[in-house]
């Protein structure tokens, strides 16, 4: 009788980019105020990137500091996701960037476009490759 395998987390990792946007900053550029913003969406600040800065910088950043909490290197991985709406370029996919920039050329990679729900959805593939025993170690990226 062969056992179950079951999915779940090793380490997580975030990354934001240093600027901040603040809600009286963006009166001065589009006809809103501070208090619409915040009574419509609970927005205060958002993070905007560098001009230089890539999707998949952004996406490296975080992953080493996953790979750090899960105690992994970047050649354990066996699978890499990211969901994004936002590429750095249609193809490649982001993914595959963030392999390259990792230095994990063993582990697959792809991109999922699903909006807001990508990262839901990337939970869930990624669990059905564990539970099928496809994949071991996967690193998902939401950015």
């Amino acid at each position: 009788m062969s056992q179950k395998i079951h999915a779940g987390f090793l380490g997580t990792g975030s990354y934001l980019p240093e600027k901040i946007l603040t809600n009286k900053e963006m009166e001065q550029i589009v006809d809103t105020t501070d208090e619409w913003i915040v009574t419509r969406t609970g927005i205060k600040e958002r993070r905007v990137a560098a001009p230089t800065q890539t999707t998949s910088d952004m996406s490296v950043e975080a992953a080493k500091k996953a790979l750090a909490n899960a105690g992994l290197k970047p050649t354990d991985l066996d699978l890499i996701i990211v969901a994004t709406i936002t590429p750095d370029m249609p193809t490649p996919a982001t993914a595959c960037l963030v392999q390259n920039k990792l230095g994990a050329p063993q582990a697959a990679a792809f991109d999922i476009s699903a909006a807001c729900s990508g990262f839901v959805y990337g939970l869930s593939i990624a669990k059905a490759f564990v539970e099928s025993g496809t994949y071991k170690r996967i690193l998902l990226i939401g950015a």
